[in-house]
């Protein structure tokens, strides 16, 4: 039996293997995604990467979790952190805090523990591991929520919305919202990660550190993947994509589209936009075809979010351009000297630089008037703020000011996209807003 198929027979046998998953009437997720990872790295090795079969057609009867499946309630918290020792680091006593936790992972790097686990007292664990050394990032998910939140989720949706995570949505969005995301790639020193898959603390601590960052687009096997992907799943699927002028993404869409979507099933728009534009745009359509459940008022109301919705990015100083070649090295040399940030929008033609301030207080009397220009007192109108490494700033400070001066307007938090935020550096925020 060749390999290939040897392995994907494997595939299909955790199905039978694993109660749970012949309860559900699904494969192994690990087993699927390590399948998904080989195939396109061997395919790509061989000289292949278009001559690809989507695994929702190498696996349908096997990836739909069963209507009659009922998932048991779980209590207590999925943790997952970042520990750096401290001198009164002991081995012993991080064995003795994590034995009596469940689903542990440990993974050494240097000085630093990246650390899984699920517990029943999140506040506890936090506190002994504070004990051994400094909590660099701490993320928890309360497990009966997760579950439930899982059961209600849109299965067997038809109709349905896909954008590229440059658009300041996150994962947890993409699940709320059911949207599918399509990752480009964040490269920090010699590590390689989906943007959704980085952590920002880490991103921004490594480039205040000086660490070479960059970013990448997915392969075209992969976005093909996804296109192939969503219509199997979906019977109408809206593309809202990047702006075709920072990635190859549309091109790529209405490429792919030409071989494989005789029907026109997939409908895609340039939305010449990124970061939080993007995102603001992708929520709005998100909500307004969960009212209507219907894709061509949908598309209809995309175009006309795409020439409404404004955005502005703050920037803290101009070396992370520089650093990215967005910038000569000497221009941002000179302005961070004479302490110039400049402030952007990303337009359909590309980033367009709209003024330049001195300092914070600057920023925020400049974010307000681009909002008044467009927004009344009693406007209903969707503003998401975005924020880098200073969530506390924006949270703490700027968003109370929006709240009293715009009551009538929704005003979401969002970290900035780190496709974004690799090219803005650190202490960058932004402000996008489309009118009611």
């Amino acid at each position: 039996m060749p390999f290939w198929t040897a392995w994907r027979k494997s595939v299909h046998e955790t199905y039978e293997l694993l109660p749970k998953l012949k309860k559900a009437g699904v494969v192994d997720a690990g087993a699927l995604g390590m399948y998904i990872f080989f195939e396109g790295f061997f395919q790509t090795l061989a000289g292949l990467p278009d001559d690809y079969r989507p695994v929702t057609e190498t696996f349908k009867n096997r990836l739909q979790i069963l209507p009659s499946f009922q998932e048991n309630t779980e209590s207590g918290y999925c943790v997952d952190f970042v520990v750096k020792k401290s001198l009164n680091y002991s081995h012993d006593e991080l064995k003795k805090i994590t034995s009596t936790q469940e689903n542990v992972i440990i993974i050494p790097e240097g000085d630093f523990y990246k650390i899984h686990l699920h517990t029943e007292d999140k506040e506890k664990i936090k506190a002994q591991m504070a004990k051994l050394g400094s909590v660099v990032n701490w993320e928890d998910d309360n497990l009966a929520s997760q579950i439930k939140e899982f059961t209600h989720s849109n299965v067997g949706q038809t109709l349905h919305i896909m954008t590229d995570a440059a658009g300041s949505v996150t994962q947890q969005d993409a699940s709320k919202y059911s949207l599918t995301l399509l990752n480009s790639y964040i490269n920090v020193g010699e590590k390689c990660l989906p943007e959704t898959y980085f952590h920002p603390a880490e991103l921004y601590l490594a480039m205040r550190q000086g660490v070479k960052v960059s970013t990448a687009q997915a392969s075209v096997y992969e976005r093909h993947q996804f296109y192939a992907s969503v219509l199997l799943r979906h019977e109408k699927v809206l593309y809202l994509c990047v702006g075709s002028v920072y990635t190859g993404n549309y091109q790529v869409a209405i490429e792919w589209k030409k071989e494989h979507d005789p029907q026109d099933r997939l409908r895609v728009i340039d939305t010449g936009a990124a970061s939080g534009r993007l995102g603001t745009i992708v929520l709005s359509c998100t909500r307004y075809l969960a009212q209507t459940n219907d894709l061509e008022k949908t598309y209809e109301f995309a175009q006309k979010a795409v020439k409404r919705c404004e955005e502005y990015i703050f920037l803290d100083k101009l070396q992370y351009l520089a650093a990215g070649g967005r910038l000569s090295k000497t221009s941002a040399f000179f302005g961070d000297m004479l302490k110039m940030k400049p402030v952007i929008s990303p337009q359909p033609e590309g980033v367009k630089k709209v003024g330049v301030v001195r300092n914070q207080e600057e920023q925020v009397k400049m974010a307000l008037s681009k909002l008044d220009t467009t927004l009344k007192k009693d406007s209903r109108a969707l503003i998401m703020l975005e924020y880098s490494d200073n969530q506390d700033w924006v949270e703490g400070t700027l968003q109370p000011i929006l709240t009293q001066r715009y009551p009538l307007t929704e005003i979401i938090l969002q970290p900035l996209s780190l496709t974004s935020g690799a090219h803005g550096g650190p202490g960058t925020w932004g402000v996008a807003f489309l009118p009611e």
